[in-house]
């Protein structure tokens, strides 16, 4: 099973209550906040901590008020495990007024990007020639949507097999009707997407190594 939460940024918090949604935040994070000075990014770490303890709590069905924080490993490129859950798969993600978890029992990635206006270049530098010729079929708006989807998309594969940008846009092809993605010079599928439609403002995708029935999609209050 997959499924992917997510929340409204928090707002500006007085002290209190941000010591108090701190305590629910793993070590490395509430370290980590504690020398941020940026409030936009206050927001936006802990908000993701407070997800992820949450998400972990319905998963594992601990009560989130009693429960202390999960304690959180990183791979050699960055990538979060659960140190004594290693069978847990989750994955994180913010854009605009959103973070998003997704969890599962097998990888996961998960991207979400608030549409904007598209800078010039970005697709040649980092789409394939099979991509960037989809969005030349495209009218203005309808590129603006096709070109947000297709960073989510890849995003999240990158951020599945845990190598981010490092691996390279342009290394793999979106097989739209199929909803799979293939690496050049492999015959067989490296990952499985899906999208949720239920934010036209937001592209947004979870990716797996196997193929999946569904996945739930919900929004929580934190």
């Amino acid at each position: 099973m997959t499924a992917v939460y997510y929340a409204k940024v928090f707002p500006l918090l007085e002290e209190d209550t941000f010591l108090q949604y701190l305590e629910k935040v793993e070590k490395r994070r509430r370290e980590k906040l504690l020398h941020m000075k940026d409030q936009g990014s206050i927001s936006y770490t802990l908000t993701a901590g407070c997800l992820l303890h949450n998400v972990l709590c319905k998963w594992t069905e601990t009560d989130p008020e009693c429960s202390i924080p999960f304690e959180i490993g990183y791979e050699k490129e960055g990538k979060p495990y659960l140190l004594k859950k290693p069978e847990i798969h989750f994955n994180l993600s913010h854009s605009g007024g959103y973070v998003c978890c997704a969890i599962a029992d097998i990888p996961v990635g998960v991207d979400i990007q608030k549409k904007t206006v598209v800078k010039s270049g970005i697709a040649g530098r980092f789409f394939t020639d099979a991509d960037n010729q989809k969005l030349s079929e495209c009218g203005e708006k309808e590129k603006t949507d096709l070109f947000f989807r297709m960073w989510s998309i890849k995003e999240s594969f990158v951020k599945l097999t845990g190598k981010g940008l490092k691996q390279g846009m342009d290394s793999f092809e979106i097989n739209w009707q199929k909803g799979i993605i293939l690496e050049e010079d492999k015959n067989e599928p490296s990952a499985y997407f899906m999208e949720c439609a239920d934010m036209p403002a937001y592209s947004f995708c979870v990716c797996t190594k196997e193929p999946q029935k569904d996945a739930v999609w919900e929004e929580i209050l934190l």
